[in-house]
Formats: structure tokens, C-alpha cells, sequence
């Protein structure tokens, strides 16, 4: 399972904070949580590392996978794009 979705973020006193997407994910951490922390004091020579998770509610919006749903997440990035495909008159192939 990756987990790419947000950057971790480095707290005050040697702590991280893990953003994660759900409690899989946590469960995931805090499974491997010692064997990690162990690697980053060896690594790091700092055996004061915290790390901390946090679940991020989805705010992220739906992924488009069809080319209408594509073009529809382009327009809305570029308006001009709208603005070429009604002047070109271009149209999507199914």
C-alpha cells in the first residue's frame, strides 16, 4: 500500500508527523513503528525521534479516468481550453 498522498512533516522536539489517508495506513505504522524508529536513531544518531500519525480526511477530488472526465478537469484548470476546442471544433472520440 503506498502511501504518497501527503508529505510527513517535522514537529518541534524531534518529532514527525505522518499525514495518512486512513486506519489501514495507521495500522500499517504502528505495526512497523519500532523497527522504523529504530532504523532512524541508528541512521540519524538522535534517539529522541518521535513519530506521530495523523489521519487526513479526503480532500482530495476524484481522479478522472475518462477522456470526457479528463477534459472536464483540464477546462476547469485552463479555461482557454474550452475556448480552442469550441473554435477548432473539436470533439472527443469515443
Amino acid at each position: 500500500m503506498a502511501m504518497t498522498g501527503h508529505q510527513p512533516k517535522l514537529l518541534p522536539d524531534n518529532a514527525i508527523l505522518l499525514p495518512l489517508d486512513n486506519t489501514i495506513q495507521e495500522d500499517l505504522i504502528n505495526d512497523n513503528k519500532p523497527a522504523l524508529l529504530s532504523m532512524l536513531h541508528k541512521e540519524l544518531r538522535n534517539y529522541a525521534i518521535e513519530i506521530h500519525t495523523e489521519i487526513i480526511k479526503n480532500q482530495r477530488s476524484r481522479k478522472a479516468y475518462l477522456p470526457k472526465d479528463k477534459l472536464q478537469k483540464l477546462m476547469e484548470k485552463n479555461p482557454d481550453i474550452r475556448r480552442l476546442q469550441k473554435e477548432m471544433g473539436l470533439d472527443l472520440l469515443y
